[in-house]
């Protein structure tokens, strides 16, 4: 197992639940500007090791979603950033550059010291 990516959750936006009822997680550095922390979950920093690909795993505490598509500026924003969006929906065809899909599964509870990460199997 290769870990690509890991960070703990330091905030998480009021905003956050609704985008989490349309399958979706937004991630952010804890550093993101203001303006942002209402939408999303925010976390430390992390060294991003190797690019993000179908078939890794992400980890949100003990849960573990296999990744279906990477969009084409996912892993340069997570990186710069710590932003992607991931979406729950299995979908094999980003839909926006800065997607990652995983399986179609209903995220796990969020909280402050979750670790959140990107595991390679």
């Amino acid at each position: 197992m290769n870990t690509l990516f890991t960070s703990t959750v330091v905030s998480i936006g009021a905003m956050v639940p609704d985008f989490l009822n349309e399958n979706m997680l937004i991630l952010f550095n804890q550093d993101a500007p203001e303006e942002l922390h209402d939408m999303a979950v925010l976390h430390t920093k992390s060294a991003h090791t190797e690019e993000i690909k179908p078939g890794d795993i992400l980890l949100l505490g003990d849960t573990q979603l296999q990744v279906t598509s990477v969009g084409e500026k996912a892993n340069e924003t997570l990186q710069n950033i710590g932003h992607c969006t991931v979406k729950a929906d299995g979908s094999e065809t980003p839909q926006l550059p800065g997607n990652i899909h995983v399986a179609k599964v209903d995220f796990p509870p969020l909280e402050v010291g979750l670790k959140v990460a990107f595991i390679r199997p």
